[in-house]
């Protein structure tokens, strides 16, 4: 990356302080946006006496929660008349969105505002090549509180072969960690300690399996998907579904499948499924809410799940069982004796593009102004009674039932756009202090932050940049993925009867119908191979 993750050490703290998974609400808080200098253009008239016309444009983007936006309601209302703009928001559920708007692309139909994965991805890089979206070199400058929310490590990224940029991307906590969270108090019903290596974990899982827990039987481990399995996979040294130097070379970088730490993780995974210790849902129906549903109804004993649910875990819990406690699992030792920690991710998770056809770009510029500036706390925490109350200076954020139905995240979260990397980099333990105690958890606090910082201290990246390109992988990657690695990577878990030497053939196949090609354009384009840092 030439530097590039490393150079954002001094830019990730001048800008202050907290992702995954999604964009905002309560996973992250941090100091305000930096304000809009007086001479910046901005043309904001969310606060004059006399506003002009409201700014219309139209709006495509995924959403992580449900997908139970309706128009019209009252934190719309109260956005649209602040923020003085009219937009037309369609919400696609993330599952779905990738093919929802390739279809939407291939219309010629672009929204004026819509998500995407950005110039990384080979049908956005080349949608972006045809002119398709608007070069925003010039409103960046116009408009700095929309650059200084992204480090300019990042801009400098996105920047195309002729220094153009196109793209403004969803910013996130580069240490999004999925925390192994178990019931403490059914460990200590079976004396089971806690788990200190992958083996532990492996034995307790079992005893889980044998012994009923008050006359019923649990299911050992619940996970959403193979994802949140991430942090797990490090106790091998795997970067989970990244590129990582080869064994035999570290000057060579190899994609996932090739990395046999990768593979012995899986086919580990494999066995837990062999023996009934890991929920059957796994691959078969993966939904991050119906694995943290069981857990907190009492059907299970460990559950991985995303770093910043830990509060609302116990919270609910406790409504189920008032006896119940959560623990959190450390990282483990793994086979080799490698201690694990989090699977770090690029701090950029999807974003946005302009349409190059927008009619009042300015006007789309000023909304995300207004968001950054007088805007950040609407959109970072909601409405003041609504979704929070102030104490002593501080916001609190209401427990999720006492939020009204018409401010909750499903009516918000389909306007979140620019998150600031000051909110959305590093987690702002002092936000998190306030929300817990709002909660009645204060006594946990220590513990949960201490848990966090185990995993985030050992770093398992990814050490390709995404924004350089391979020209084979742009013509056939996702073709030769599919035929030759899409079947083993996606089926190893619940087909028993694959084997490593299945998963070997796979890669020799795809090697001959040209990953070794992409291989070589990655190394050959990617000069700097060190170990990336987003700290």
């Amino acid at each position: 990356m030439k530097k590039a993750a490393a150079l954002l050490v001094s830019a990730l703290f001048l800008t202050s302080i907290v992702g995954c998974s999604s964009s905002n609400g309560n996973e992250n808080a941090g100091s305000a946006a930096p304000t809009q200098s007086s001479d910046s253009g901005s043309g904001s008239t969310a606060d004059t006496g006399s506003k002009s016309a409201p700014t219309k444009f139209s709006y495509l983007k995924p959403v992580w929660g449900p997908a139970t936006y309706q128009k019209g309601g009252a934190f719309e209302k109260e956005l649209f008349e602040k923020a003085n703009v009219n937009i037309d928001v369609q919400i696609v559920p993330v599952t779905d969105y990738d093919t929802k708007v390739k279809t939407i692309v291939a219309s010629g139909e672009i929204p004026d505002v819509m998500w995407g994965s950005g110039p990384g991805d080979a049908f956005f890089r080349e949608t972006q090549e045809q002119g398709a979206f608007l070069k925003i070199n010039d409103y960046l400058d116009k408009y700095p509180a929309v650059k200084e929310a992204v480090p300019q490590s990042i801009w400098d990224m996105l920047k195309d072969k002729d220094g153009n940029i196109y793209f403004l991307p969803n910013t996130v906590n580069p240490d999004v960690a999925f925390l192994m969270y178990y019931r403490k108090d059914w460990f200590e019903q079976l004396n089971i300690p806690e788990p200190k290596t992958v083996d532990d974990l492996v034995a307790a899982l079992q005893k889980f399996k044998d012994t009923p827990i008050n006359g019923q039987k649990k299911i050992p481990l619940t996970v959403s998907d193979m994802w949140t399995f991430k942090d797990l996979a490090t106790s091998w040294g795997a970067s989970f579904s990244g590129w990582q130097p080869a064994k035999d070379d570290p000057n060579k970088l190899v994609p996932s499948y090739m990395s046999p730490e990768q593979k012995d993780f899986y086919f580990w995974v494999q066995n837990l499924s062999k023996n009934g210790l890991v929920d059957p849902d796994l691959l078969v129906s993966p939904n991050a809410s119906k694995s943290e549903d069981k857990f907190k109804a009492g059907n299970v004993a460990v559950l991985i799940s995303h770093y910043n649910n830990y509060p609302t875990i116990v919270n609910d819990l406790k409504k189920t069982d008032p006896n119940g406690e959560v623990g959190i699992i450390s990282p483990l030792v793994g086979p080799t004796g490698i201690k694990g920690g989090v699977r770090a991710v690029l701090p950029i998770d999807r974003g946005f593009y302009i349409s190059a056809k927008a009619k009042d770009p300015d006007g789309i510029f000023r909304y995300l102004n207004w968001e950054l500036t007088e805007g950040h706390n609407m959109m970072k925490y909601g409405v003041e009674g609504k979704n929070y109350e102030v104490k002593d200076g501080k916001i609190i954020p209401f427990p999720e039932d006492k939020i009204p139905d018409d401010y909750k995240r499903p009516q918000m979260e389909p306007f979140w756009s620019l998150t600031p990397f000051s909110d959305s980099g590093m987690v702002d333990w002092n936000y998190n202090k306030d929300w817990m105690a709002s909660l009645g958890e204060s006594d946990l606090y220590d513990y949960y932050k201490s848990k966090y910082e185990e995993y985030s201290q050992n770093e398992f990246p990814d050490y390709r940049n995404p924004f350089i390109p391979s020209q084979t992988e742009s013509e056939i990657g996702s073709k030769i993925y599919e035929d030759n690695m899409n079947s083993i990577v996606s089926g190893v878990v619940i087909n028993h009867k694959l084997t490593p030497e299945d998963w070997d053939k796979h890669v020799q196949d795809w090697l001959k119908a040209g990953g070794s090609k992409i291989i070589d354009e990655v190394n050959a384009n990617q000069t700097d191979k060190s170990k990336p840092s987003y700290k």
